[in-house]
C-alpha cells in the first residue's frame, strides 16, 4: 500500500511540475525512448508506455519532441 501511495504521489508531483512550467511559460521537458521504432513523448520517465524501450529515455524539451515528430504517449497524455 505504500508503495502504492508513493507511485500515486510522484505521479501528482510530476504532472502538478508540468502545470506549473506551462503557466510559467517556462520550458516544458518530456521523456523519450531513443530506440529506432520509438515515436511517442511521455509526461514520465515511469510511464508504462516505455517499459519496453530499447533504447535509452533521455529528457528533451517538449518544442524538441515535436520538432522530431513524436507524438503524445496515449497512457499519460
Amino acid at each position: 500500500m505504500k508503495y502504492l501511495l508513493s507511485i500515486v504521489f510522484a505521479f501528482a508531483a510530476v504532472n502538478w511540475q508540468s502545470y506549473a512550467a506551462t503557466e510559467n511559460h517556462q520550458e516544458v521537458y518530456v521523456y523519450i525512448c531513443t530506440g529506432p521504432t520509438a515515436s511517442r513523448y511521455h509526461r514520465s520517465q515511469y510511464c508504462s508506455g516505455l517499459n519496453n524501450c530499447s533504447g535509452s529515455i533521455v529528457q528533451v524539451t517538449l518544442a524538441k519532441a515535436k520538432a522530431m515528430h513524436r507524438t503524445p504517449c496515449k497512457k499519460c497524455y
